[in-house]
């Protein structure tokens, strides 16, 4: 009897207990919740300006911010400051700005318009960039009236307060392990994030995409994705690159938002977010200048009695180095017979216009050269690769007795023949 008192017992124990965890279980999850962060410390140097009464304007001299102070919003002789700080709201971009006076409440609305870039907005989606303050206790809010242009790329949003603001994105891509340029069966890590406000509070919280709130990967050209149906992902790149080629890699997010300007698109259909991935075959050799990208068809890299050559041919150009060395290292431009440095040149078709690191001026015999950088970071025997970077200055003597320059970068690797 005593046995079966204990095994009755015992069984009556594990019933209460797994009834206490179907109810823990059922109750909904209070989901991510918003977390108080550090304040910046100033990154440069502060734009101050006095507005009184009659009101003004205050920017930065790259006109990333502007502050327009209608008359009347206060009554006299005021400092406005304008200072650039580090963020730390995980998905701002562009810089964060420290405005004051602070803890002062203007008698009118100011208007705060900030700009943003191409690369602000890389990994983001145009209608998920809003403007955000972070209030006195540490959590940064949502400005869910900021107005978008389009066309200039800007931000607007009227306010009576003033504290540090920024450009926030409701959704974003984290490109793990930073890699925006892969090689044959190369991978890259990808997890995208969601910044977002619950429907009573304009408090924003971070967090990961729900796997469910996750339609799946997607990507605009060649590669694959270990897991396409959730919110972290690796993309690897296709098994063979026989050109350089720029492929978006996305993901669309479905019915997610829950406070949006009234003006913005809804929580209704799908959201798609995507960053730019260079796919890239094992030799390449590519160079920008005025603007334009430059791609070489042929390439070739040898090593002729104490100098290495690096040369990269394509339709709209070539360029071609002389290094006085065999090894990795940085190298500044000069004479055919210094050791270390480099000579280059850049020629331009249609009509043929030749740029070289070295220059002279009028009535000077002595040569001069050009500023930048050579990096060769990889430097292999025969059959291996010669890799490396720059970042030039290149000069031709233009009518009359004028040099004319162009700032030329790049990047190469090409397979050692000699």
């Amino acid at each position: 009897m005593n046995n079966y008192l204990k095994i009755l017992c015992l069984f009556g124990a594990m019933i209460f207990a797994l009834l206490s965890c179907k109810k823990s279980g059922d109750e909904p999850s209070p989901g991510p919740k918003p977390v108080p962060m550090e304040h910046g410390t100033a990154t440069g140097a502060p734009v101050t300006k006095t507005i009184g009464a009659a009101g003004g304007t205050i920017s930065t001299p790259d006109g990333n911010i502007k502050i327009e102070i209608p008359a009347g919003a206060v009554t006299g002789e005021t400092n406005f400051t304008i200072q650039p700080v580090t963020s730390t709201l995980p998905s701002a971009t562009g810089t964060t700005y420290r405005l004051t006076p602070e803890n002062v409440d203007f008698k009118k609305d100011i208007k705060i318009s900030m700009s943003y870039t191409d690369e602000d907005l890389a990994g983001a989606n145009e209608n998920d960039l809003y403007l955000a303050y972070q209030d006195a206790a540490g959590y940064w809010r949502r400005a869910i009236l900021t107005s978008i242009d389009k066309t200039t790329k800007t931000l607007t949003v009227n306010t009576r307060h003033f504290s540090d603001w920024t450009i926030e994105r409701i959704f974003y891509i984290k490109n793990v392990d930073k890699k925006t340029r892969l090689f044959a069966k190369e991978e890259t890590g990808l997890i995208v994030y969601v910044d977002d406000v619950k429907d009573s509070t304009d408090i924003i919280y971070h967090d990961i995409v729900p796997t469910e709130n996750v339609d799946g990967w997607f990507v605009t050209g060649p590669g694959t994705f270990n897991n396409p149906k959730t919110s972290t992902t690796y993309y690897r790149a296709p098994d063979v690159i026989q050109e350089p080629k720029e492929v978006a890699v996305g993901i669309r997010i479905k019915g997610m938002v829950s406070k949006r300007h009234p003006d913005r698109p809804g929580t209704a259909g799908l959201v798609i977010v995507q960053i730019a991935i260079e796919l890239m075959p094992d030799e390449f050799f590519i160079w920008q200048m005025d603007g334009v990208e430059h791609f070489a068809t042929a390439v070739d890299a040898a090593m002729l009695g104490t100098s290495t050559v690096l040369m990269g041919t394509g339709p709209t150009g070539q360029v071609g180095f002389t290094v006085n060395t065999s090894k990795t290292g940085t190298f500044e431009a000069g004479g055919p017979a210094e050791p270390d440095k480099y000579s280059v040149q850049v020629s331009v078709p249609q009509p043929t216009v030749v740029y070289q690191s070295t220059y002279y001026n009028c009535n000077d015999p002595k040569p001069h050269y050009g500023a930048g950088k050579l990096n060769i970071s990889l430097y292999q025997n025969v059959e291996g690769f010669i890799a490396g970077d720059f970042r030039i200055t290149v000069y031709t003597r233009s009518e009359g007795c004028q040099n004319k320059t162009k700032q030329v970068t790049g990047s190469f690797k090409i397979r050692r023949t000699v």
